[in-house]
C-alpha cells in the first residue's frame, strides 16, 4: 500500500507562487492553479469556457463545475492570465508540467487533484445537514407567520 501526500492549502499556494516567479513557467502556473482550483485533470480542462461566476464548463459534464475555492481565482488571476492562444500551447504546458512535477518543483497533479477530492468532500455539507438547515428555517419562517 502506498501513502499519498496530500499537499495542504499553503502548499499549493507557496508551489502556484513559486512557479509564477520562474520566467518562462508562467502558462505552467496557470495550468497547475487551474487543476488546484476546479480539481480536474489537464485533458478535461482543455476545452473548458468560463461562465461569468467563474464556474467553467466541459464537454464532459452537464453542469458548471465550481470552484473550491473562489477566491484562488482572483488570487491566481486565472482568469485574466489565461494564456491568449490556450490550444496552441496546451501539450507543451502539459509536458511541461509533468517534467516539473517529476523533478519536485510542485506536488505530483494526483496528489493535488486527491487534495481537492478531500477538501470537497470536507467543505461540502452533508445531505442531513443541509436538510435540518433547511427545516430549522422552515420553523423559523412559521414562527413569523
Amino acid at each position: 500500500m502506498t501513502l499519498r501526500n496530500v499537499p495542504r492549502d499553503q502548499a499549493i499556494l507557496d508551489q502556484f507562487f513559486s512557479l509564477t516567479s520562474k520566467p518562462g513557467f508562467e502558462k505552467v502556473a496557470w495550468l497547475f492553479g487551474m487543476v488546484a482550483v476546479y480539481g480536474k485533470t489537464p485533458e478535461d480542462l482543455k476545452s473548458f469556457t468560463w461562465n461569468e461566476d467563474f464556474t467553467i464548463n466541459l464537454k464532459c459534464k452537464k453542469r458548471p463545475v465550481r470552484p473550491l475555492h473562489p477566491q484562488w481565482v482572483f488570487l491566481f488571476q486565472l482568469k485574466e492570465k489565461q494564456p491568449f492562444k490556450t490550444k496552441s500551447c496546451w501539450e507543451s504546458a502539459i509536458k511541461k508540467l509533468t517534467h516539473i512535477q517529476d523533478t519536485g518543483l510542485v506536488s505530483p497533479l494526483d496528489d493535488v487533484l486527491l487534495a481537492h477530492k478531500v477538501r470537497k468532500v470536507y467543505y461540502t455539507p452533508s445531505k442531513q445537514h443541509r436538510l435540518n438547515v433547511s427545516q430549522k428555517k422552515e420553523s423559523r419562517s412559521l414562527c413569523l407567520a
